[in-house]
């Protein structure tokens, strides 16, 4: 059976006196090779509060941390970014550091094509959003080495899917991660 990668990406819903116990548990049972701080509520001084954290778990555990969108604080210590798709022209700044870009048609895969990896979304149905599809993630994966499903990922059915019927390098997610 292929291996795939996962991305544990982070909600800011869930930053309450039980985040780091739920972290923790969603690393400890599903092992992530990287771990993304995502947060788009956050005031800057509670992004900083919320961003250390996730580096030392992310350094306890010995996964890459990547910060998404919040660029001013990759030097707090973060091995990458997760560029969102109005970041997609920064790419060749961040050479030297692990790259993601979220990604949801082809011309931003293109966009995207000097990022070591790529999300691309949403691959089932997610938050009101139609799925794209395994047929289109296949055809994605043709363009760009370091495609991520994301989207609509809540099961091990979405990753037993991925896993045997795509080419992805891996799979993000954030509910697969905290509901199982």
């Amino acid at each position: 059976m292929r291996t795939l990668q996962s991305y544990l990406i982070t909600d800011p819903y869930l930053y309450n006196s039980n985040f780091v116990s739920l972290l923790e548990k969603a690393i400890e049972k599903h092992t992530p090779n990287y771990i993304c701080f995502r947060d788009k509520l956050s005031t800057f001084q509670e992004l900083k509060k919320y961003a250390k954290t996730i580096l030392e778990i992310g350094n306890y555990y010995k996964i890459p941390t990547l910060v998404n969108t919040h660029l001013d604080l990759l030097d707090m210590g973060f091995d990458g970014v997760h560029l969102n798709s109005s970041q997609l022209s920064l790419i060749d700044n961040f050479r030297y550091y692990i790259t993601f870009a979220s990604t949801h048609s082809e011309e931003e895969v293109k966009k995207a094509s000097n990022s070591d990896y790529i999300t691309f979304s949403p691959i089932y149905n997610s938050k009101g959003r139609k799925g794209l599809g395994i047929q289109e993630l296949n055809r994605i994966a043709t363009l760009h080495k370091g495609v991520f499903a994301l989207g609509g990922i809540v099961s091990d059915r979405e990753v037993n899917e991925i896993r045997e019927k795509s080419c992805a390098k891996g799979f993000a997610s954030i509910r697969y991660f905290f509901q199982n």
